[in-house]
Formats: structure tokens, sequence, C-alpha cells
């Protein structure tokens, strides 16, 4: 009989689901050792809430900053994989979302969008990978656009500096190296104020994120 290595994977999903505690306490001993500048979040509390736009691949120091902070949530996909991530946001203090990144071509994305909006309306701030969670990498899908339009609240656009481990994934992942510190760098924010205006802060977005 043929091997298929497919055949084992909703199994080994179903295992690391079940390991959340761990990989929380993983991830809560690795950010004991890091240093923050905090900076960054004291200048988005004086806008809150606002909506925050970062890559995939930054997300895990960005997870490690923002994780215990006061009302910030994040979107993580109805994919099967997103219930592990989801479960372990939750224990480092984020509320979380369930859906896509764009809102308008995927499933579940018009209830995912309807949450979020809600969740501004009770001061929360919310993080966006705006290239997530399959790519294409850096390019910024309308789903954050849409929410800014409908809830008039700023996009931060956000981009990290640490010392880490880049994994040769589509995203370039970073994983933090222990006691490094995370620098936040901050875009100027923008707001969509029309529906047709939404290409064009398209890429804004992508500009001033790549310029960070």
């Amino acid at each position: 009989m043929e091997f298929d290595p497919l055949f084992f994977r909703p199994y080994l999903r179903k295992l690391f689901i079940n390991l959340d505690l761990p990989l929380y306490g993983l991830l809560k001993a690795l950010r004991s050792t890091l240093r923050f500048d905090n900076r960054f979040w004291n200048q988005i509390e004086e806008h809150r809430p606002v909506l925050i736009a970062l890559y995939h691949g930054e997300l895990l120091p960005l997870t490690l900053y923002g994780a215990f902070r006061y009302k910030l949530a994040t979107v993580v996909s109805q994919h099967a994989d997103g219930e592990i991530i989801a479960r372990v946001l939750k224990r480092l203090g984020f509320y979380t979302v369930r859906g896509s990144t764009d809102y308008i071509k995927n499933r579940g994305g018009a209830k995912a969008l309807k949450e979020i909006l809600k969740l501004l309306k009770e001061n929360y701030h919310i993080a966006i990978t705006v290239d997530g969670p399959k790519g294409p990498c850096c390019k910024v899908h309308k789903g954050i656009l849409y929410a800014s339009w409908y809830s008039k609240r700023p996009i931060f656009p956000v981009r990290v500096e640490v010392k880490a481990l880049t994994l040769p994934t589509w995203d370039r992942f970073k994983i933090p190296l222990p006691f490094s510190e995370i620098q936040i760098k901050l875009g100027e924010p923008l707001f969509v104020e029309k529906k047709t205006d939404l290409e064009k802060a398209s890429y804004l977005l992508e500009n001033r994120l790549e310029k960070l």
C-alpha cells in the first residue's frame, strides 16, 4: 500500500489542538525574556479604538508584544489550523474573531466584519494580518479597508524590528530570539472615507507598510 502523508494530517491537527496549553507556556516563557518599547502602545491608545495593519510574517513578535494588554482583538482563519492559533491567542489575553482578512471573497467574511465593527464600538483595538492567512506576501487584502470605511476608524500600519529566526515560508515568518528587544515602527494613520477610495487606500497602505 502506498504511503499517504495526508492521511495522518487530521490526527496530527487534533493532537496539536490539544497542545495549546504547552504552546502557550512556551510562548509565555519566551515573552518573559523579551524587552518591549511601549511607545507604540501609548501612541495608539491616544486614538482608541484603531485598526492595526501588520504582515503575517511578523505576527508572532507582535502577538508577544500585545499579549495581556487591554481590549486587543485579532482575526484568525476559520481553517482547522486556525483553531490551534485561536486557542493559544485566547490564553494570551486576545479576543479572537474567526474569519478572513478578505471579507468579501471568503467564507465567513461578512460575519467576521460584523463582529469587528461591534468590537470597535466596544473600544477594542483590532489587529489584522493584511496579507494572511495564505498570501501573497505583503499584498493587502481589502478586508481591513472595508472595516475602516464602515467604522470610520483609522488604520495604523505597523512593522517590527527584532532579532529573529526567519523561516523559509511564504510569509518569511519571524520567531524572535530570546532576550531580544521588540521595536515597533508605526506608520501614518490611514482613513477610508468613501467606498470609491478602496483601491487608492489599498495602494497607500501597502506603500506605507513597505516604507516602514
